[in-house]
């Protein structure tokens, strides 16, 4: 059974905008593999004093067949993915559930 979620990251304790682009990068590698390419979108965020982020969010709903068991597989490739470039960063995935919304 499949279900309908939202995915939501935020990777903080980015140097500069160059690792933030490779940061992009990489997570645009990892949605290929996961077939999520085109489905969520990656972009850098700074602020004012230069602090970078890097922020995802899928754009609609993404139907996954045994979120359960997946659920953990990929948020240990994510973690995985940013340590690669940095193990200064932080990533914070967020899982939304729309069909529970009221």
């Amino acid at each position: 059974m499949s279900v309908n979620i939202d995915l939501a990251f935020t990777v903080t304790g980015v140097a500069d905008e160059p690792q933030a682009r490779e940061i992009v990068g990489a997570l645009e590698e990892l949605m290929r593999e996961e077939s999520m390419d085109g489905y969520v979108r990656i972009t850098v965020d700074a602020d004012a004093d230069g602090t970078c982020r890097v922020l995802g969010r899928s754009r609609f709903p993404l139907s996954i067949s045994g979120f359960h068991r997946w659920q953990p597989y990929f948020e240990s490739l994510f973690a995985t993915t940013v340590a690669d470039v940095t193990t200064a960063a932080r990533a914070e995935i967020e899982w939304g559930y729309p069909d529970e919304e009221s």
